[in-house]
């Protein structure tokens, strides 16, 4: 009986223990591919370059990341930028720097404008002095005052005065030499004279004795002057001008 009993039992035995290898193999089996897929994701990990995976302590390692600006503590709206308060400081030294540069620039161009204006008031000055004093040296007497000899002569030949305008481009003629010193007015000179002092300069003495005659025939000899004998030495006003210019001083 017990001989039977335990052949029975054998049996039973035998498949147990073919039990417990299967799921012992089964087991391995399965942690030998778990193990085979870890290595494979280390690799990758290692392989990609991640920059939060460690590869050579196969761990996660921490990342840093910057803010793209900064926020001041206890404000949700002054935003900084990334600006310093250095930088902030250095900005506003230069825009002050280039706020003096531009007043005294601008504080140079009006005290410049204001000087010239003063000097050609001066000079307007003096040259109005200086032709009263030219004007009472003529070697006869015009009306006196703060008078421009040519506009005064042009707004006569307007009005077809042409005696009255003679006189003051002749005026004027003598004027304009000595102020480019091509002449020396003097009290007690005569026409003549002046016409003399042109010898040298054939082209201009040739205009200033036309105009001088037209002149001398009006004032002294109480001729009538028509307006093409007029125009004839207003038309060489030009060259006149042209070849008292040229022989002034440099």
């Amino acid at each position: 009986m017990q001989t039977a009993a335990s052949i029975s039992i054998i049996p039973r035995i035998a498949a147990s223990l073919v039990a417990l290898l299967g799921a012992a193999g089964s087991a391995r089996w399965a942690c030998a591919e778990q193990a085979a897929g870890v290595e494979e994701a280390r690799e990758a990990l290692g392989r990609e370059g991640f920059p939060w995976y460690d590869k050579q302590e196969d761990a996660l390692k921490p990342v840093h990341v910057s803010e793209p600006w900064d926020l001041p503590q206890g404000s949700k709206t002054n935003f900084s930028f990334g600006v310093s308060g250095w930088e902030w400081l250095m900005f506003a030294a230069f825009v002050a720097v280039l706020a003096v540069v531009i007043w005294l620039l601008i504080k140079a161009y009006l005290n410049r404008e204001e000087t010239l204006s003063t000097a050609g008031s001066h000079r307007l000055k003096q040259t109005a002095v200086d032709d009263a004093a030219r004007i009472e040296a003529l070697p006869f007497r015009i009306r006196r005052g703060d008078i421009d000899l040519l506009a005064e002569a042009r707004r006569l030949y307007e009005e077809g005065k042409y005696g009255e305008a003679i006189i003051y481009l002749f005026s004027y003629q003598l004027v304009e030499m000595d102020r480019r010193q091509v002449i020396r007015l003097a009290k007690g000179k005569t026409n003549r004279q002046y016409l003399r002092d042109l010898r040298r300069l054939p082209p201009l003495r040739t205009l200033v004795e036309r105009s001088m005659i037209a002149f001398e025939e009006v004032f002294f000899g109480g001729h009538t002057l028509d307006r093409s004998r007029f125009e004839t030495v207003w038309l060489q006003l030009g060259q006149f001008n042209a070849l008292v210019a040229g022989q002034a001083p440099a």
